[in-house]
């Protein structure tokens, strides 16, 4: 196994020499995807009149890979991500990219990338992965391309936020999806319209948007990229039920824990904004970017709601809990893990 590049200051952004690592990239043409190959991370060259570029038929995947403690290159829940990649590929009727492609590309890209993936204690460094699949083919038409490009590139990354720790939120009105639309799946579109709302909540003073639901305007979806949860004052924890949100991988692992190591009682229901600002003794937000992040005020028709009488613990207890296993600090009684050889 390579050993590791010493890295310095690392964000949640593209790597400087990205040109220097490895992707992967697979063609549909003619009814059927080709085989696939590695390449020097590159610019991808697309017609001006691309489905992608006209008509945003396009989705991706957010992935780690991390050295462990053991020694080892490891990845968590990778087949999730393949069978929800699998998902939006039908969401967005575009041509599958079945499981087992999907998996033998990431192995690829991991460890032709080997020594871009950093040291770390706790999980705030990785090699993230962007598995993503796009319409190429030129057309005018308001219609699903033909032609595909599935590829893979890889990152060293830092933490997700900037503000390292516990960041605030401001409920925006603005919806991220609809019922019956595309929120379920990881699709492009359903990332652009959070890009307005993030600008507006960074200059009012907060860290990130709180989306809430498109019907009544007071249920609780997501934030802009990661899945939301309350520890309510009867012990709850409680989570946006699934229907217009990202089924979160990292999302589902937290309800297991919850419920069958912390004892907790989980509820997957509508989950009211003002239930919250009154009575959420925790709140954090989680995701494979943002792992486990707290959140201390959530700014609500114009006052700040302190949600955090808690002190973070439950927070803390988690994030410890999916890190050791992730790390393999700690057994993995779920079979979460996968090692990378």
């Amino acid at each position: 196994m390579s050993s590791p590049r010493k890295f310095e200051n690392l964000k949640f952004s593209l790597y400087e020499k990205a040109s220097e690592m490895m992707m992967f990239e697979s063609y549909y043409r003619g009814g059927a995807w080709d085989g696939g190959k590695i390449v020097r991370f590159h610019p991808i060259e697309l017609s001006p009149a691309a489905n992608i570029l006209n008509y945003g038929q396009g989705i991706f995947e957010g992935m780690k890979a991390y050295r462990t403690v053991k020694g080892k290159i490891v990845m968590f829940r990778p087949y999730d991500n393949a069978r929800r990649f699998a998902w939006s590929c039908h969401k967005m009727v575009m041509p599958e990219v079945n499981v087992e492609k999907f998996m033998k590309a990431v192995r690829r890209v991991v460890l032709e990338n080997a020594e871009f993936i950093p040291e770390t204690a706790d999980g705030s460094h990785s090699l993230y992965l962007r598995p993503v699949c796009i319409g190429i083919e030129s057309l005018l038409g308001v219609r699903a391309s033909s032609e595909y490009l599935f590829y893979i590139f890889a990152s060293p990354v830092g933490p997700y936020f900037d503000k390292v720790g516990v960041i605030s939120l401001m409920v925006t009105d603005v919806h991220r999806a609809a019922a019956n639309g595309t929120g379920d799946a990881k699709a492009a579109c359903n990332y652009a319209v959070t890009m307005k709302p993030k600008k507006d909540v960074n200059e009012a003073g907060y860290d990130g948007a709180l989306f809430l639901d498109t019907v009544h305007s007071r249920y609780v979806e997501e934030a802009g990229a990661a899945n939301f949860f309350a520890l309510m004052e009867d012990g709850t924890l409680v989570t946006p039920q699934l229907g217009s949100i990202l089924p979160g991988i990292t999302r589902d692992s937290i309800i297991r824990l919850a419920r069958e190591m912390f004892g907790l009682r989980v509820e997957e229901r509508l989950v009211d904004i003002a239930e919250v600002c009154q009575n959420a003794q925790e709140v954090f937000l989680c995701g494979t970017g943002a792992i486990i992040t707290s959140v201390d005020k959530i700014a609500w028709q114009g006052t700040d709601h302190m949600v955090n009488k808690n002190r973070f613990k439950l927070a803390h207890q988690l994030y410890n809990k999916l890190i050791g296993i992730q790390l393999q600090r700690e057994d993995d009684p779920y079979e979460w893990i996968l090692e990378i050889q």
